[in-house]
């Protein structure tokens, strides 16, 4: 984002003060705070001009005349990508992470994704969220339909991550049983590693005689149940104890931004696309208000990405913190992936 501008020593060394010691303390940073950790050090009254220049140029603003300065969005999105470092995960971090998924009788990937959100926000302190893999995303191993009569048909479809999806399907009374068998006979001699929009495209140049009920098929396979995909949601009464939100004001908008769940959906979103670990910053979350958020997120998943677990919390979080507790937790999660996936 800023490849085209470098800033000096000096004032990437100011900027890196600036945003840790506001991490740490939530308050406006002085320059004489500066000038005291600063090696070799600099005159408060240099360190001041520096710091003009760095709110000149977007990375710090004054919030009070009187006051210190504190980061912008510009100027956290500044320390992230140019001098942030990330702390190796401590290895007593790794254990605890480890034997917790170890330790747990884990049945089903609910109950995995539920831990990981758990863990996530008692290793930060911060809200997670982890989001349910999507089917239209997976690809399909098997499809059956169970003819119920009157015009009802249970379709039960099985994807690569062990999802199973079972949907109640409304069709002609002139779809008979064996018309049905048919037809699960010739999908799943297609089906088995396309998602459901290569099948659907797929098929539908092929069979126009059937066009209108495989497109009504998928079009019901696609949606989701609120309960399956509805994200999980930990610790969100961990920002209530952040000095950010002491304010009601403040904390009513919070409450008011986070009373649909399915908002920290546009955040697991963001991630779903890259490899690794994304920082967003402020409104790059898509959160909308309060905008002095920020969330750290990963995909998880064995060969792409099937869902998403992110931490939530200010925008003064203290990222080389949380950037690798996330980076874990994800890989660990993929890895356990194995438990769920049938094997055929």
């Amino acid at each position: 984002m800023f490849e085209a501008f470098e800033l000096s020593e000096r004032y990437r060394q100011v900027l890196t003060i600036v945003v840790e010691d506001y991490i740490r303390h939530a308050e406006p940073v002085g320059s004489r705070t500066v000038s005291k950790r600063l090696r070799p050090p600099l005159s408060p009254a240099t360190v001041r001009n520096i710091m003009a220049d760095l709110e000149e140029l977007g990375f710090l603003t004054q919030p009070h005349v009187s006051a210190g300065r504190i980061p912008t969005e510009e100027g956290f999105r500044y320390y992230v990508e140019n001098l942030l470092e990330a702390e190796p995960l401590p290895e007593n971090i790794r254990e605890r992470i480890e034997l917790a998924f170890a330790s747990e009788e884990i049945e089903d990937l609910s109950e995995l994704l539920r831990l990981a959100s758990k863990l996530l926000t008692q290793m930060t302190g911060f809200p997670s969220v982890v989001s349910a893999p999507k089917i239209g995303t997976e690809r399909l191993l098997k499809i059956d339909f169970v003819f119920l009569g009157r015009g009802l048909v249970l379709v039960v479809a099985v994807t690569e991550g062990g999802i199973v999806v079972n949907r109640l399907l409304k069709v002609p009374r002139s779809v008979t049983q064996k018309s049905l068998e048919r037809l699960a006979e010739y999908l799943n001699y297609k089906l088995p590693r396309l998602t459901l929009e290569e099948a659907r495209d797929e098929l539908l140049k092929e069979i126009e005689a059937e066009r209108k009920f495989l497109e009504k098929l998928f079009a019901e396979l696609e949606e989701e149940e609120k309960e399956k995909t509805e994200p999980i949601v930990e610790g969100l009464s961990k920002l209530l104890d952040i000095p950010e939100f002491k304010d009601v004001n403040r904390l009513k908008e919070l409450l008011a931004a986070f009373e649909e769940k399915n908002i920290f959906l546009k955040v697991i979103e963001r991630c779903l696309g890259s490899h690794g670990v994304q920082v967003l910053i402020g409104s790059e979350t898509g959160l909308g208000s309060p905008r002095n958020l920020s969330a750290v997120a990963s995909p998880y998943g064995k060969n792409h990405p099937m869902g998403g677990l992110a931490v939530i919390g200010p925008i003064r979080m203290d990222y080389s913190k949380v950037v690798p507790v996330v980076d874990y937790t994800s890989k660990i999660v993929s890895h356990l992936l194995d438990k769920f996936i049938p094997r055929t």
